[in-house]
């Protein structure tokens, strides 16, 4: 949506609760009490609940790995190296170091 007619798509920030504060920066962004981190760990262990099933052992939950071809290698791993819920390609310090950059390595 381009609302100010400048040829850039508006940034949105959604305040689902009406408190004042944009949901992405808010531990309860529904206002239910409960915080968000309690609502995706259902079972309370700390872990992201769509990253703990791990069948083979490898530290990467079943539903980041796709073997579409069915060799039991998988094809890609959708990877949390930090551990903090989100896959690296979405996070901004896939590392957790606190610098906000990442290292890239490239072979030319």
């Amino acid at each position: 949506m381009d609302l100010d007619g400048d040829g850039f798509g508006d940034a949105i920030a959604y305040d689902t609760n009406g408190d004042g504060e944009f949901d992405a920066l808010e531990i309860d962004s529904d206002g239910d009490g409960i915080t968000d981190m309690r609502l995706s760990d259902t079972n309370g262990d700390g872990k992201v609940d769509r990253q703990e099933v791990d069948t083979d052992g490898d530290g990467y939950g079943d539903r980041l790995l796709v073997d579409e071809n069915f060799d039991g290698t998988p094809d890609v791993e959708y990877r949390d190296t930090d551990g903090d819920g989100y896959y690296d390609t979405e996070d901004r310090d896939s590392v957790g170091d606190g610098s906000g950059v990442d290292e890239i390595t490239l072979d030319i």
